[in-house]
């Protein structure tokens, strides 16, 4: 209901510009599995269906909150039956779409508890992205963390080659408020409000340098 509450308040205000994307077609399904916020198993008669949830992009497993992202997404659907809106394919060949379960939207949710961001590289759904705000307002989910890393700059980091710090220094800053660690070569070293010296092992490492 806040989901189409915030499409209401956007149409009424002028700036719901970009359309919700298009449902090529729907199915029924027991959610069997979760593999982590934004990517269940359906079992269609027999057969099992990969969905990863349209518009959404959850925190990656072992990266912070991705547990509790999981925990959220299967709160909301495991072992439910569920109607999948579904809206094409991703590269991986996994069913996109958005999955309803007890009349509730889980993409939406997922966005609305702070427990995902709106991926907008891929969607311009504004519905998504009123509730994406009013999380990182209220500070719900991960929004609790003043600088939570996106997934795609995670996945960007654990992809990178190992950056060696410069000079050989092997110094490195945990930024103390975030727990986020950068190496020497970061633009942030030692330029955080508060932080410290660290070793390479302390914190989780920035999306950027790679800690």
């Amino acid at each position: 209901m806040r989901y189409l509450a915030a499409i209401t308040t956007l149409l009424l205000a002028g700036l719901l510009t970009a359309a919700q994307p298009k449902v090529v077609s729907e199915f029924t399904g027991r959610v069997v599995g979760v593999t982590d916020g934004d990517t269940v198993k359906v079992l269609v008669g027999t057969q099992s269906v990969t969905v990863r949830l349209e518009g959404i992009d959850a925190p990656e497993t072992g990266q912070a909150f991705g547990t509790r992202s999981k925990q959220a997404l299967s709160a909301l659907v495991f072992g439910k039956t569920a109607t999948v809106q579904k809206t094409g394919e991703d590269r991986f060949g996994r069913t996109l779409g958005a999955i309803i379960a007890d009349g509730v939207n889980a993409n939406a949710k997922m966005v609305e508890g702070g427990w995902a961001w709106h991926y907008k590289k891929y969607s311009t759904d504004a519905g998504l992205a009123a509730l994406e705000r009013q999380a990182k307002d209220a500070k719900r989910g991960l929004w609790a963390d003043p600088n939570p890393i996106a997934p795609w700059d995670y996945r960007a980091s654990r992809r990178a080659p190992k950056v060696e710090p410069a000079s050989g220094t092997g110094e490195y800053w945990l930024n103390t408020s975030s727990g986020v660690r950068h190496n020497s070569t970061c633009e942030n070293f030692k330029k955080t409000k508060r932080g410290r010296l660290s070793s390479k092992t302390e914190g989780r490492p920035c999306g950027i340098c790679g800690g």
